[in-house]
C-alpha cells in the first residue's frame, strides 16, 4: 500500500506539487518545478516509487513530458479527467497552482477507489518520445529564427535585408505550424491511450 499522494498542476512552463500522507491528509511537501526533462527527472529521484502515488489533470500536451517520465521511472499514476474534479463535490478550482495541486492529491485519496492506474502502450510510448524529441528541436529552431529576425530588423535601417526577413518569417510559420501539429499528435497519443471517460470503474 502506498502512502503518499502528490497532486501536480501542470502549466506550460512549470509542475506545481503537493504531497499528503494517505491516512492524516497531513501536507508534507509542496513546491514548483520547471516542466523540463532535466528538472523533473532530478524530482523524481528523490521520491520513493514505492510509496508514492502521482496524479495530474489531462492537459494536453503540457503534462506529455511528465506522463512520459513518470512510466519511464516506472511509478503509479493517474491522469484525472478534469471534468471529474470539477463535478466532485467541494472541489473546486483554487486561487493558485499550488491550491489546485493540493485538491488533486486530496481527491485521490478520496476516490482511489474509482480510479485506475494511467498506462502507455511501449508503441506509444516510443512514439510519445520521438514526438517530444523532435518539438524540442523545433523548438529550438524557432527561438534562433527569432533572435535572427530581431538582430536582421535593426540591421535592415542601414542594409536591405528586405528578402532575408520574408524568407526567415516564412521558415518561422512553417516551424510554428509544425510545432502545433506535433503537439496535436502527442495529445492524440495520450487521448488514444485511454479514453478518460472511463476512468472512474463502475462501482
Amino acid at each position: 500500500m502506498k502512502n503518499f499522494n502528490i497532486g501536480i498542476d501542470v502549466c506550460k512552463d512549470t509542475l506545481d506539487f503537493c504531497m499528503l500522507e494517505k491516512d492524516s491528509r497531513r501536507k508534507l511537501q509542496q513546491g514548483v518545478i520547471a516542466n523540463k526533462e532535466k528538472e523533473i527527472l532530478t524530482w523524481l529521484k528523490n521520491l520513493d516509487k514505492e510509496n508514492v502515488v502521482v496524479a495530474l489533470e489531462h492537459t494536453g500536451h503540457y503534462g506529455a513530458l511528465l506522463s512520459w517520465l513518470l512510466e519511464e521511472q516506472l511509478f503509479t499514476y493517474y491522469l484525472i479527467n478534469p471534468l471529474d474534479l470539477q463535478r466532485s463535490l467541494g472541489l473546486q478550482r483554487g486561487k493558485s497552482d499550488v491550491v489546485d495541486a493540493y485538491r488533486i492529491a486530496d481527491y485521490i485519496i478520496t476516490s482511489h477507489h474509482k480510479l485506475s492506474p494511467f498506462k502507455l502502450p511501449c508503441e506509444s510510448l516510443r512514439k510519445l518520445k520521438a514526438l517530444m524529441t523532435a518539438r524540442e528541436r523545433y523548438v529550438k529552431m524557432s527561438v534562433q529564427i527569432q533572435n535572427s529576425l530581431k538582430a536582421e530588423m535593426i540591421l535592415s535601417e542601414k542594409v536591405a535585408l528586405k528578402q532575408l526577413i520574408k524568407l526567415e518569417q516564412k521558415q518561422l510559420k512553417f516551424i510554428k505550424n509544425t510545432i502545433q501539429d506535433l503537439e496535436k499528435q502527442m495529445m492524440e497519443i495520450v487521448k488514444s491511450s485511454q479514453d478518460l471517460n472511463t476512468t472512474y470503474t463502475k462501482i
